[in-house]
């Protein structure tokens, strides 16, 4: 007997237009390999009006989304509209509330309400799915929660925001200035207008809480991770990581250590030659390190109507064929709630400072490393004026002994209040495993 799902869609951006053309078009496929046929019973967004790339005139239109919801006959209600809160946060809430199945590529809301949806989805038996909210197209939820032993995982490693690796990895080959990087980023539709939750880390936050929520059975905690973006990365970072072997990347990661699961998103540097330091253009990759099984890699397009369109038919099929998961790993009463922010361990980083070229500035520098417990590996200093064209600033850039992050951290703030500098000094930690 084939299985139907009577479908609601409320946004039709990129990702919405996409699911409807790949439902209207692989409508025989899914009833022959699936058993199941799905009906769009309504849609809605902003402006009916606008052009897309399917036929409006074919479906329902509603003018208020939330009354989809109303709507009898839908059992399924897909949400692609974005936003922690607002019209997004009232469409999930309303469908769980009443018996509605929900599928959603918004990780901001999963991440901030994570908590209530868990206790809706399971009070009302409702399918919440969201594999289209961490990575595009890489089936990471579906292999999280189905494929691998999770209580083993003891570190995970990823490149989770495709707009910012886009630009990094641009900046480097291509020898462009972060703005031009950006510029290019948002003509080619990697970045929107206002690109601040993708270069300050926050995306790549949220989708790491998603992923700990799973791994580590929590509450998705945004403020229990530590998270810096990639605004101050200048051309001549790229420059000099390279001459150490390294390429520079934005990394999201948890690891289990022994004061709890310590977790950050910050840009690194990675061996060039790694999994991570190979990954370029706008793709996303995931490394899942266990204590017996290894290292399992999953890497593939972040965004983009393809992958993301596809995440969400993936839950549809889930969702028509009964295959019903809790929210997370365990059930709400079984996830721990933890927001606070752990040390990391030592490790070597990354510094760059534009340095005052008078006689003393060097010694200076050398008694406050000393002070903040900070030994040197490497340093460069070359006779090159800093993009500000103050010929009495040169670059000095170094490469630590594994050292506290507390310890470096500091010494950062000591050094931006001091007259020695011309800006903000820049430090990156080194992955050594990537």
């Amino acid at each position: 007997m084939t299985k139907e799902l009577n479908i609601g869609i409320v946004g039709l951006g990129t990702v919405g237009s996409g699911v409807i053309k790949s439902i209207e078009k692989n409508r025989s496929y899914f009833k022959n390999n699936y058993n199941v046929e799905f009906n769009i019973l309504g849609i809605s967004a902003n402006s009916k009006n606008k052009e897309r790339s399917f036929n409006v005139s074919n479906y329902k239109w509603f003018d208020n989304p939330l009354d989809i919801i109303s709507e009898n006959n839908i059992d399924t209600v897909i949400e692609l509209i974005g936003g922690e809160d607002g019209l997004a946060y009232d469409l999930a809430i309303n469908s769980l509330k009443n018996d509605k199945n929900f599928i959603t590529a918004n990780k901001a809301l999963i991440s901030k309400h994570g908590e209530e949806l868990s206790i809706l989805t399971e009070k009302h038996k409702n399918f919440f799915g969201f594999e289209a909210s961490v990575a595009g197209g890489i089936p990471i939820i579906k292999t999280l929660k189905e494929s691998l032993i999770l209580n083993e995982i003891r570190k995970i490693y990823a490149i989770l925001n495709g707009t910012s690796n886009y630009i990094l990895s641009n900046m480097g080959k291509l020898n462009i200035s972060f703005d031009v990087a950006l510029k290019d980023a948002q003509d080619k539709g990697y970045a929107e207008s206002d690109p601040t939750l993708d270069i300050n880390g926050e995306d790549s936050a949220h989708k790491l809480s998603i992923l700990n929520s799973i791994i580590f059975s929590e509450i998705p905690s945004f403020k229990s991770i530590h998270i810096r973006g990639i605004e101050n990365i200048d051309l001549i970072d790229h420059h000099y990581s390279s001459e150490f072997g390294y390429n520079i990347r934005l990394i999201a990661l948890s690891q289990i250590t022994d004061n709890g699961v310590y977790k950050e998103v910050t840009p690194m540097l990675v061996d060039k030659d790694s999994s991570l330091g190979r990954v370029d253009e706008a793709n996303n990759i995931i490394k899942i390190i266990g204590q017996e099984s290894g290292d399992v890699v999953l890497e593939g397009q972040g965004a983009g109507e393809g992958p993301t369109s596809s995440s969400v038919i993936s839950d549809l099929i889930d969702c028509a064929t009964g295959s019903k998961l809790y929210l997370f790993s365990k059930s709400h009463s079984e996830l721990s709630n933890s927001t606070d922010k752990i040390s990391s361990e030592e490790r070597a980083y990354y510094l760059r400072f534009f340095l005052k070229d008078q006689k003393g500035s060097m010694s200076n520098l050398t008694k406050l490393l000393s002070d903040s417990n900070i030994s040197l590996d490497k340093i460069i200093q070359k006779d090159e004026n800093n993009n500000n064209n103050k010929d009495n600033f040169k670059p000095v850039i170094m490469i630590t002994y594994p050292v506290k992050k507390d310890e470096i951290d500091s010494l950062i703030d000591i050094l931006s209040s001091s007259d020695i500098v011309s800006s903000v000094p820049l430090h990156m930690p080194i992955l050594v495993k990537g």
